[in-house]
């Protein structure tokens, strides 16, 4: 894991919400929505041979409450040629399918090498969707993927397939970020963990409020500063 890119993809994930007009080493080529399920992003290219595809997260206040509202309902993945014990979120899958094509004629056309999939928070799951379906579909692309303050995403066949295929998988988890505890039950995380600032051991010592306020995207971005400086 380059930390250079670490704080590249996390600068990404905030432009992907609007929150910086631009990012050093980025260049946005176009942005993809679809208005009814709310789900957008942007393309872009970095490093000269790197297509990025950086998923918007949803509304800090509307997070939790999106997540667990449909925590116990998952939904065999689709895209994996029918193999019916791989489940995901169905909210999660929801949200992609919405934009999918957009997604795949994008990554399908474009010349470079190298793809990058990212996001925070609900952005970080549609990203961790993403890069697994494109390495099924597109295997002669290189795809990584670069996540914060990710929620689980699917059941253990999930993250089995996932793993195989997408190991340049990166998830940052800020502090006591209440999000990637969610959904419970059978969900698990896929990728390499990098934790920032407190270990998980003291998590139940802090209050849901800082909990909230530790899975903010600028957060993520400041002490992966700290930390990788």
């Amino acid at each position: 894991m380059n930390k250079d890119a670490a704080i590249l993809y996390a600068n990404i994930s905030m432009l992907a919400y609007g929150m910086l007009p631009a990012v050093d080493g980025f260049q946005t080529t176009a942005r993809f929505e679809n208005k009814g399920t709310d789900t957008q992003g942007v393309f872009g290219l970095t490093g000269g041979d790197t297509f990025v595809i950086a998923f918007r997260g949803s509304e800090e206040t509307g997070i939790t409450d999106w997540i667990t509202d449909l925590k116990f309902v998952k939904q065999v993945y689709p895209y994996d040629g029918g193999n019916k014990k791989i489940k995901v979120h169905y909210g999660f899958i929801g949200a992609y399918k919405s934009v999918r094509d957009a997604i795949l004629e994008a990554a399908r056309n474009t010349p470079h090498p190298k793809i990058v999939c990212t996001g925070h928070s609900l952005g970080a799951a549609l990203a961790t969707l993403a890069a697994l379906d494109i390495r099924y579909n597109l295997p002669e692309k290189r795809v990584s993927c670069y996540t914060f303050g990710s929620p689980k995403v699917g059941n253990k066949d999930f993250v089995a397939s996932y793993n195989s295929r997408v190991p340049d998988t990166f998830r940052f988890v800020n502090r006591a970020d209440l999000i990637p505890s969610l959904p419970p039950g059978a969900f698990q995380h896929v990728g390499q963990l990098f934790h920032l600032g407190e270990t998980a051991a003291k998590k139940s010592l802090r209050e849901i409020a800082q909990r909230m306020e530790d899975h903010f995207p600028y957060k993520y971005v400041e002490m992966l500063k700290k930390a990788l400086d």
